[in-house]
């Protein structure tokens, strides 16, 4: 993970031999990737990457609120906790953002959350670190990174081959397939979310509607391969595509602009090492009409976990942007992304199908082991959260 023109301490926690294990195991581990993905609403087709884009975003979270040397030991440690027990992708989220108020209490010194101006000062901190202060996510091919290194972010703005993908809709049309490039090109708007995860199969798929093309189910049947693109599997889209214009009756010559087209535009996409590539900008930056009220949070009388899952999910799913924004307003963010093609995904099935249970650590001795003289605050923060995160995620979750 890297970052342009920003903060760089991103990357030392992504350095991190434990980090780096963590996401070996996320990357090769069914156990950790073979999971529910009920309720996770996103339009793109969605395989075991969603595992590694939840524990992105779970980094992101902790750097955004807390960005604390001395708790991450104990944050990873309950991420793990989370990914081997819980079954459930959309349960796993709400159990970080859970653990994000968990951890903030210790990192303000709160031991007890028992009264409400305790709680209003968690969700206050949280709230102005993370909505006030924090950001919107749009995913970009990594291909454009490079100019916006050094330049402003002018939507629209990308090097493409609009005018060709609109002589393919004419093509098309004179074999009556009607509208198969469904993209208005003289709309200069991007979009925007407040969904890290989202961010991220946006960046997989962008630009959405070369991504429809391909697989377009009208033109090229309900059994078309979605999984080809997370995959980078060229060949898929070439064959099903020559063998629709093959059955439509398409001309040599209408043939060989569309495959020509196809090619360059793959190429383009691939002129550079494939990245999840992000665009993080301050939402103050962009004029938006969603008015997320911190009143509505502070006098929100829920338990403080509800309320802090509430304050941390996403609630602005595509936010629109048609103004130019300054190079200081935004940061590029470059992710590894799930399908490396230098090492295969060799996914470890011979595990024990068993019920994990946990042995309680003795938290109090580990943090003075590496930090020291702990403080009384961290010791018993620590010890709550390693005694009660997970029974508690699990509570609310089910309903107990």
């Amino acid at each position: 993970m890297c970052l342009y023109g920003g903060d760089r301490v991103l990357k030392c926690y992504l350095k991190r031999d434990d980090v780096s294990s963590l996401i070996k195991q996320i990357k090769t581990n069914e156990r950790y990737f073979n999971k529910d993905n009920h309720g996770i609403s996103h339009n793109f087709f969605v395989s075991n990457e969603l595992a590694l884009y939840i524990f992105y975003e779970a980094l992101i979270k902790y750097k955004i609120i807390l960005d604390d040397a001395y708790l991450f030991d104990e944050y990873l440690e309950q991420l793990e906790k989370l990914y081997k027990k819980i079954d459930n992708f959309e349960d796993i989220r709400r159990g970080i953002n859970k653990l994000i108020g968990r951890m903030t209490s210790i990192k303000l010194g709160i031991n007890s959350v028992n009264s409400d101006l305790e709680q209003k000062q968690i969700v206050s901190y949280i709230y102005n670190k993370y909505i006030l202060d924090g950001y919107y996510i749009h995913g970009l091919n990594t291909s454009y990174t490079d100019s916006l290194e050094e330049n402003d972010f002018i939507p629209g703005e990308y090097k493409n081959y609009y005018e060709d993908f609109e002589e393919i809709n004419r093509i098309f049309k004179k074999y009556n397939i009607e509208n198969v490039v469904q993209k208005d090109f003289d709309d200069k708007q991007v979009y925007f979310t407040d969904d890290f995860v989202l961010g991220c199969y946006y960046s997989i798929y962008t630009p959405l509607f070369f991504y429809n093309f391909l697989t377009n189910k009208e033109c090229f049947g309900k059994r078309i391969k979605s999984d080809a693109f997370l995959k980078d599997d060229y060949s898929i889209y070439t064959r099903q595509l020559k063998r629709l214009m093959s059955d439509s009756f398409f001309n040599e010559s209408d043939k060989n602009f569309v495959n020509d087209v196809v090619k360059r535009q793959w190429s383009l996409l691939h002129s550079k090492e494939k990245k999840i590539s992000l665009m993080l900008v301050k939402r103050r930056c962009i004029n938006s009409n969603s008015n997320i009220n911190l009143d509505e949070y502070i006098d929100d009388d829920s338990d403080l976990d509800e309320v802090v899952d509430r304050l941390l999910s996403s609630k602005c799913g595509s936010v629109p942007c048609d103004e130019k924004i300054s190079q200081d307003d935004f940061i590029l963010i470059e992710l590894d992304g799930y399908y490396d093609k230098e090492e295969d995904n060799i996914v470890e099935v011979s595990y024990e199908d068993e019920y994990y249970k946990y042995k309680e650590a003795d938290v109090s001795n580990e943090f003075m082991n590496v930090y020291g003289k702990a403080s009384v605050f961290i010791i018993l923060g620590s010890l709550f959260i390693s005694l009660g995160v997970i029974v508690s995620i699990f509570m609310v979750i089910r309903g107990i």
